[in-house]
């Protein structure tokens, strides 16, 4: 008798490839510049604020901000959303992000970055620091 059982094979990529692709992607500050200011845009800012210094960059807006709910999606690579919602909820905007790489072009000119959110009642302070990414014993990102 032929045996005819499934088998499944999970499908994972190297967080290492991640940094990779962010970095060649996004190699010269003004392109990092850029895709902070279309994350802006695409949260339905009204207003950005850049501040370029020695040492950091901080891109301030207005936009919606993300719950806990966001922030899961925010970091999940390739998360269908803007696919299913190409159209920004308060302005209608045509939504620019697709594949949710973006956020990792500021690894080609640092070594760590912060997201600070708030929506509602929610708000958190995400740092993503690229050694303890690279750090095979961690597998998320901590609030």
């Amino acid at each position: 008798m032929e045996d005819k059982s499934i088998n499944t094979i999970e499908v994972t990529v190297d967080k290492s490839h991640i940094v990779i692709i962010g970095e060649r992607l996004y190699g010269e500050s003004v392109e990092l510049i850029r895709e902070l200011i279309n994350n802006a845009y695409d949260a339905d800012a009204a207003e950005v604020k850049v501040t370029i210094g020695d040492d950091e960059i901080i891109v301030e807006d207005n936009g919606s901000g993300m719950d806990l709910e966001g922030l899961k999606q925010y970091f999940n690579i390739g998360f269908i959303l803007k696919r299913e919602q190409p159209k920004s909820p308060r302005f209608s905007r045509d939504r620019i992000g697709e594949f949710g790489i973006g956020k990792f072009a500021s690894l080609s000119a640092c070594s760590c970055f912060e997201v600070w959110t708030k929506r509602g009642n929610f708000q958190a302070k995400v740092i993503f620091d690229k050694a303890e990414w690279e750090n095979p014993k961690i597998n998320g990102i901590y609030l």
